[in-house]
């Protein structure tokens, strides 16, 4: 009888013990879930952005390296019989190619990080400063992909007396796609870059700003 009591209250022990142990496994599974899972993502969000800009700021340094286009050749310019600008109007096929260009260079580079691994400590979880980059390191592998759209904008700047200074920019827009399955929230990268410019003498003709490509 001692013996069948002895072995009961080992099984007893056995059973509280392994409840407790699923217990501590459930609360600590919830709480990665819950507490932890979603400072990872904001982490992970937060160093993909960097990521992607730079390397569409990389792109865009090569690209400007390699373009020859001039204001000349992206924008076309009529003047008047008293050599004043009468109309500015947007050299369409320049400005296609010229876009293309910076789409495609951009897509290059985002293709590179393509299944690149970010990793970070466990200390950055905790939001103490102390303890950035220190425990244990967390990788979180992901799948770069993109869209590319770039579009065409333009401003007027004063520059002086009757004069007016005509800025083109070519504004680069990625959507970064970190995961097929949408775990992690896509990032947006918008970088604005000066293709050309002039200094418009006289009166600038207030026709062009409607019609100008974007």
């Amino acid at each position: 009888m001692r013996i069948r009591r002895k072995r009961r209250r080992k099984t007893s022990v056995f059973k509280r013990v392994l409840i407790l142990l699923v217990l501590l496994f459930v609360a600590s599974f919830l709480f990665l879930e819950l507490q932890v899972r979603p400072m990872i993502f904001n982490l992970t969000e937060i160093k993909a952005q960097a990521l992607a800009t730079e390397a569409i700021n990389k792109a865009v340094e090569a690209q400007q390296l390699e373009s020859d286009f001039t204001y000349e050749d992206l924008v076309d310019v009529q003047y008047s019989s008293s050599n004043a600008v009468q109309s500015i109007s947007a050299n369409t096929v320049n400005i296609n190619a010229l876009k293309a260009a910076y789409s495609l260079s951009a897509q290059e580079e985002i293709d590179q990080l393509r299944h690149r691994e970010i990793k970070f400590y466990t200390g950055d979880l905790s939001g103490m400063d102390l303890l950035r980059g220190l425990g244990p390191v967390i990788k979180v592998r992901l799948n770069f992909s993109s869209s590319i759209e770039t579009s065409v904008t333009s401003q007027f700047v004063s520059a002086g007396i009757n004069q007016t200074q005509h800025i083109i920019e070519l504004e680069i827009k990625a959507e970064i796609y970190l995961t097929s399955d949408g775990t992690i929230p896509n990032v947006e990268v918008v970088t604005n870059v000066p293709v050309a410019e002039t200094v418009i003498v006289g009166t600038t003709p207030t026709l062009y700003a409607s019609r100008f490509m974007s």
